[in-house]
């Protein structure tokens, strides 16, 4: 039987990012052509009732290219996006006399402006905002503590603790100033026998792919002073 089945029925991009729109097909019969169209561009076919392949289309010129890395696998790439490119996007094909997959809904693509990585986001569709997707957001400054004391005394265990909100969930990874292999990772950082040669910079690297922070606590042994306040930085993709 003739079918077409799209990967995703709904994608959300930002401008001048790039795209993939993917369906798998099966024809009965020998397919004598096949492309990609969009429906609202239909003011621009010759025929109103005969969509038009989009490679073909002035306003994608240059910006569009259709995959194929197997039979029955079709991919629309879009790059560079605009907001005007927001529109549902189709796959037909044609047999000797028959055409098949044009009146099919496709997947609707929405375009949104410029992506700042610092800041949060999430995607809706247009006329549904009510329906958004989840917010993502980088991790938001982490709050770090010391159990029993940053003051440790010789002998006893310490652990720290790094927690921070973040959507996707962030990766934690503990570091000691001027050692390049981390110490541990995960939230919790337990040092076991406390000597003084653990003294010292302890820092918690919390990232996701929106950003990461990095708070450092330091620790001594009990007794011996100049010990330093907690502190963090933030960086963000792209800075």
């Amino acid at each position: 039987c003739n079918r077409v089945t799209y990967t995703v029925r709904t994608i959300c991009a930002f401008r001048g990012s790039s795209v993939d729109i993917s369906c798998t097909y099966n024809s009965f019969g020998s397919v004598t052509s096949k492309f990609w169209f969009s429906p609202e561009r239909s003011h621009r076919w010759q025929r109103s009732s005969q969509p038009e392949d989009l490679s073909r289309d002035s306003q994608y010129a240059g910006r569009v290219q259709v995959l194929e890395t197997k039979t029955g696998r079709s991919t629309l790439r879009i790059t560079d996006l605009r907001e005007s490119d927001s529109a549902q996007y189709r796959f037909t094909f044609n047999l000797s006399n028959f055409e098949f997959g044009n009146s099919l809904p496709g997947t609707t693509l929405t375009v949104t402006g410029q992506f700042d990585p610092g800041d949060g986001f999430s995607c809706a569709l247009k006329g549904h905002e009510d329906h958004a997707s989840p917010s993502v957001y980088p991790p938001k400054p982490p709050s770090v503590s010391v159990s029993p004391s940053a003051e440790v005394e010789e002998g006893s265990s310490v652990t720290l603790t790094c927690s921070s909100d973040a959507n996707p969930a962030a990766n934690y990874t503990w570091y000691k100033e001027k050692e390049e292999s981390p110490k541990a990772s995960g939230q919790n950082f337990t040092i076991t026998d406390f000597r003084p040669e653990h003294s010292g910079n302890y820092s918690c690297e919390v990232q996701n792919r929106r950003g990461r922070h990095s708070p450092t606590v330091h620790l001594t042994v009990a007794g011996v002073t100049g010990q330093l306040p907690f502190s963090y930085t933030h960086c963000s993709r792209g800075s």
